[in-house]
């Protein structure tokens, strides 16, 4: 309700109407308040003059009203208290616990003024900081990190929404020693064997199949692995062929410098259900070169040598070193070489026939010696163990190998053994690498002095080794699944009964976000708060909460103040002491986790799924109230029974009376609580009511207070609890609420994260005389549109805007019985903390006051206008080539207040919730403006609002049909 005005200028009018008069009297002069001359100053200082005379006036016409609604008891609304969340800290290191009861007093300094904010609820603060999130999602096969403590300031993460990068990984690691160790090459068959059969033809093809599993070998630490793309299947067994060398197979420090084979696996539902009872890998490597040869201290050339030299005795010994081939314990080993022999004969020396010798003698008297052959007759092959030379176990046939023989010359001779598990590396020369020697143990004709030595020529080695019939089993396992590693040792895998699945998925239902803490959150409340980037309509009711126990997993039952993450609040609970530390997800932390209940598929689309923007653990709300206790004194016989509190604009109120005295509980007296009404009445001092002006704190007592009792001192004595506020000084920013009024057990820190919101001044006369006289004509009945729009201002004095829209539902389609009440809050929506807080306000107050089946069947709606951008780009002629930055300039200030959602519009009452100005209407408040002779051109761009970012909206049908305008970028170009 408007007070009827008699006059209606306004300031800015009068000056109009002096500059229009000035152009008549004084046409060279020019109102400029840029540059104020004596003209402007004396038109500025008479416009404040008679807008001062015109206001008093129209106000003698309030007098009759203000009267009106005195005589029905109409008061003025105190102010209201600031609401926000707080958050405490302990000291670092500190694993206590302490606890902030209701009502802890915390001070904020805002603007050079101390003000006092009280906690509304109990919590615990504890060690309780979140150090890991998690999503898992059973359904793609996906864990994706949300939250990381040492990488990320705070949350940041859509709900149940997968991240960027899958941390999934099914991995198979299998581990050997020095027998896989490859210089060259290798030709390997990999054999993994399922323990359910009839399963092979599936499992073959799987394996053959690179988009459901790969497989790879560790080329060193820095290099890492190496994929293997060239392999077939055969026999059960994966063939393929493993290089050596530099950029080949090697040893990697992570795994105990094993030699590493690792498969990924791709397709984990199938593999999931394959478990492998054993896993070998059998290798092979043919034809290679010694790496050197050593004969009686000698290094030897490789292609052809003297294998004992050219004179062979007792004990000599010759050396065949290979790291690639006779390192390798448990391989079956192949020797081949060339041999053949060579007769070297004996120099000279003294024989050992008798001869009588004379001066001269006879040819017969000389009696020729015997030749003989000096052969090898038997030869021991051996290896180095680490403690000595030992026999290597070979067929006995293998001793005579070097012995000569008809038809032995120019053979190829060929050996095979198993190599020793115990062989080791030995210095030979200046070489140190696994060899095997042969040693002469008998000759033939070993001390003859006449005939030849008939050594051996070896050449052309060809060594070859092969674990195919033997195959090596892993020294240790490690299969990495949802994040965890797990070891498997050979104990473990030589085990009756072994069994291990190829890959573990993940086993819950549907997706399931996982909260790791570092401390146990035991013990209660406990409070979380979480800030969410918006408010949701469709909140998710019916999620589902566990914490991981000494038992397993077992529900909780929070109170969820966010109403399933629709907007900013808390979640609080009881912690139980059975919740447990357990290896999840790498990380061995304590376990909270979130699902749904109802085994729903969520809607996780962008434009739908909650955004939480911050998660903070020891968190509580506030409220901008400062609890005062006061007694007084009343003499019974008091006419008018008042009490003046000692501040003003009270939000809680408490009056509690000393009663009589009751003897039959004793001779003592207690406090009664009195309660509050709108107006006393003849039988209120035996119902034990007052009245409370709340804005000036008087309290008014019914003249007989027939139910108090007397003090010592034959006086009544009244006990009043009160809170009051500092209206919207209490709207601090984030970070100003910092300190507590007294030390709270080893807390040392508190801030608030978010802009306290909701304070409220005192309300205006005109706004109570409007309030009223809706109050008259509803009667706190929602009927008409006008009346929910009504109760609404009643419920929320911050609100800018409000319009009902019945018949519709939250979007603006058409619903029968639907009713949808559209409000602006005053911070334009920039809080959706704000707006949700005020939601509640109006729907709270509405709630028992209107039809109840429009409630039971969710056809009640509060929602927000969408502000819709508008950017303007204006052609335009002016009318004096002189004033172009003064003419654009007011171009610029009125395309702003026109298009103002509360102040535009052609006469400043703003623009009704669905409307939006077209081309026609700005291009028609443009010509207006002073200085614009004609427009030429007007362009309008429409944006509307994202959940994050801005788009362009180029057609009607895609604008929301609950909007307003605002001003957006505008471009002006003007033309002399």
């Amino acid at each position: 309700m408007n007070i009827p005005q008699i006059e209606k200028m306004s300031k800015e009018d009068i000056i109009s109407y002096m500059r229009k008069c000035a152009k008549q009297y004084v046409p060279e002069w020019r109102y400029d308040e840029e540059q104020p001359d004596a003209g402007t100053a004396l038109i500025s200082i008479f416009a404040d003059m008679m807008y001062d005379n015109i206001k008093k006036f129209n106000m003698s016409a309030a007098g009759d009203l203000f009267s009106f609604f005195d005589g029905v008891n109409a008061r003025l609304l105190p102010a209201s208290p600031a609401e926000g969340f707080v958050v405490f800290g302990l000291p670092e290191g500190y694993f206590g616990e302490s606890e902030v009861s209701f009502g802890t007093r915390l001070l904020a300094e805002s603007e050079g003024e101390q003000l006092v904010f009280e906690t509304q609820e109990e919590v615990l603060v504890r060690p309780m900081e979140l150090e890991r999130i998690f999503l898992a999602d059973p359904g793609g096969d996906g864990i994706y990190e949300l939250f990381h403590r040492q990488r990320d300031a705070v949350p940041s993460f859509f709900l149940f929404q997968n991240g960027e990068e899958n941390l999934q990984r099914h991995l198979m690691f299998f581990c050997f020693g020095q027998e896989l160790a490859i210089s060259t090459h290798a030709d390997a068959r990999l054999s993994l064997i399922p323990v359910r059969k009839g399963k092979e033809d599936s499992f073959g093809e799987a394996l053959c199949d690179s988009s459901r599993i790969r497989f790879y070998y560790g080329i060193g630490e820095e290099e890492g692995y190496r994929n293997i793309t060239d392999y077939t299947y055969e026999d059960g067994k994966l063939c393929f062929q493993i290089p050596g060398g530099a950029h080949g197979l090697a040893p990697m420090e992570s795994f105990s410098s094993m030699y590493v084979i690792y498969a990924e696996i791709l397709d984990a539902d199938f593999f999931s259900e394959i478990y492998l009872k054993e896993m070998s890998l059998g290798t092979e490597c043919l034809r290679q070169r010694p790496e050197f040869i050593h004969v009686n201290g000698t290094d030897q050339e490789v292609e052809e040598f003297l294998a004992f030299g050219e004179h062979p005795s007792v004990y000599d010994e010759f050396y065949i070193g290979s790291g690639e081939i006779f390192g390798k314990p448990g391989a079956h080993i192949r020797m081949e070489f060339d041999l053949d022999f060579v007769k070297i004969p004996i120099e000279e020396i003294a024989s050992g026939v008798k001869i009588a010798w004379k001066r001269i003698m006879r040819k017969q008297e000389f009696v020729p010696e015997e030749e003989y052959d000096i052969t090898i007759r038997e030869v021991i092959w051996e290896y180095y163990n680490g403690f000595g030379w030992k026999r290597l176990g070979v067929s006995s046939q293998y001793g005579n190998i070097f012995t000569a023989g008809e038809g032995l010359r120019g053979v190829r001779r060929q050996m095979e053994f198993t190599c020793p598990s115990d062989i080791c590396r030995v210095l030979v020369n200046s070489a140190e690498n696994y060899c095997i020697r042969a040693r002469i143990i008998r000759m033939n004709n070993a001390f003859k002095t006449k005939g030849a030595y008939v050594a051996p020529v070896a050449g052309n080695f060809s060594l070859s080794y092969s674990y195919l019939e033997a195959p090596l089993y892993p020294k240790a396992m490690f299969q990495q699944n949802n994040m965890e590693l797990t070891e498997y040792q050979t104990e473990d895998m030589q085990k009756k009964g072994f069994a291990v699945p190829a890959c573990k998925a993940r086993t819950e239902e549907q997706k399931t976000c996982y909260f790791g803490f570092g401390q146990p959150p035991a013990g209660g409340p406990l409070k979380l708060l979480f800030v969410m980037h918006d408010t949701l309509q469709n909140h998710w009711s019916g999620l589902k909460w566990e914490y991981l126990s000494t038992e397993g997993w077992k529900e909780m039952h929070p109170a969820d103040s966010t109403e399933g993450f629709a907007h900013t609040g808390l979640i609080s609970w009881y912690g139980r002491s059975d919740i447990c530390q357990e290896l999840l997800f790498g990380e061995n932390l304590f376990w909270i986790r979130l699902s749904d209940r109802n085994g729903r598929k969520l809607d996780e689309t962008p434009g739908n799924c909650p955004k939480i923007e911050g998660i903070y653990p020891n968190a509580t709300t506030v409220v901008g109230i400062e609890t005062v206790e006061e007694i007084f004194g009343m003499e019974p016989r008091m006419e008018e029974k008042q009490i003046q509190l000692s501040y003003g604009d009270i939000s809680r109120l408490e009056v509690h009376v000393l009663g009589k005295t009751d003897y039959r509980n004793g001779p003592g007296q207690s406090r009664e609580l009195w309660t509050e009404v709108e107006e006393l009445g003849p039988a209120s001092g035996s119902r034990k009511e007052y009245t409370a002006d709340r804005c000036n704190g008087i309290l008014t007592f019914p003249k007989y207070m027939n139910a108090s009792g007397r003090n010592e001192q034959g006086e009544i004595e009244i006990y009043v609890k009160y809170g009051y506020c500092r209206g919207e000084k209490g709207n601090v920013k984030a970070g100003e609420i910092s300190r507590l009024d007294r030390t709270a057990g080893f807390i040392n820190s508190v801030f608030n994260p978010l802009d306290a919101v909701c304070g409220l001044p005192e309300e205006s006369v005109m706004d109570a005389v409007s309030r009223n006289a809706s109050l008259l004509r509803h009667g706190r009945r929602c009927v008409s549109a006008e009346d929910y729009e009504d109760m609404a201002r009643e419920a929320a004095r911050d609100i800018c805007r409000v319009k009902c829209f019945p018949g519709c539902d939250e979007t603006g389609r058409y619903q029968p019985g639907a009713v949808t009440l559209v409000v602006l809050p005053g911070s334009y929506g920039e809080s959706c903390y704000s707006f949700e807080r005020t939601r509640k306000k109006i729907y709270e107050h509405l709630f028992n006051h209107m039809d109840e089946n429009i409630i039971n069947l969710g056809r009640f709606h509060i929602v927000m206008p969408e502000l819709i951008r508008l950017d303007v780009k204006v052609v335009l002629e002016l009318a004096q080539e002189k004033e172009i930055f003064a003419a654009t300039k007011r171009i610029r200030e009125e395309l702003e207040r026109f298009l103002d959602p509360l102040h535009g519009n052609f006469y400043g009452d703003g623009w009704e919730i669905g409307t939006l100005p077209d081309k026609n209407q700005i291009t028609h408040a443009l010509k207006q403006v002073e200085g614009v002779k004609y427009i030429s051109q007007l362009t309008l761009r429409k944006y509307r609002s994202g959940r994050f970012e801005e788009y362009e909206v180029n057609e009607e049908r895609l604008l929301p049909f609950y909007r307003l305008p605002k001003s957006g970028f505008h471009e002006i170009v003007a033309e002399p």
